[in-house]
């Protein structure tokens, strides 16, 4: 995944451009990815299901501890970019990716983001401490 990244880039920006990309990206990857925290998404998602919500973690995971909303379509993070395409019927609606702590669910949005969809992630995880004192 990586690497193909990696060759788009340099493809399109040439090596300097990879180069400072790479760099940005390392350094800024959580500014070029929006963020919301679960107060919000609580109070959000409690109003109407304005999310389409993508759960990134692994098979195993999700048995040990399900989501708690109903509606979530579960992509692993390391399937997200071959699997993206069955989220195109979704393309007009902002995405929420989730996970436990927000690390997974920071890099399904930026691959998201990068096949042109609406994406954010969920800032602390879905299970971080507001979220644990909410259930």
């Amino acid at each position: 995944m990586i690497h193909r990244l990696i060759a788009y880039s340099m493809i399109l920006l040439g090596i300097g451009g990879t180069i400072y990309m790479g760099v940005e990206g390392i350094y800024g990857d959580h500014y070029d990815i929006p963020n919301v925290s679960y107060g919000s998404f609580s109070r959000q998602f409690s109003d109407s299901n304005r999310y389409i919500l993508i759960d990134v973690r692994t098979e195993s995971e999700i048995a040990d501890r399900p989501a708690p909303w109903s509606n979530t379509i579960q992509i692993p993070l390391v399937l997200l970019e071959d699997r993206c395409m069955e989220l195109n019927k979704y393309k007009d609606q902002p995405m929420l990716v989730l996970c436990p702590t927000g690390n997974r669910s920071r890099q399904g949005a930026r691959i998201l983001k990068l096949a042109g969809y609406d994406a954010s992630y969920l800032e602390k995880g879905m299970f971080n401490e507001e979220s644990v004192k909410n259930e």
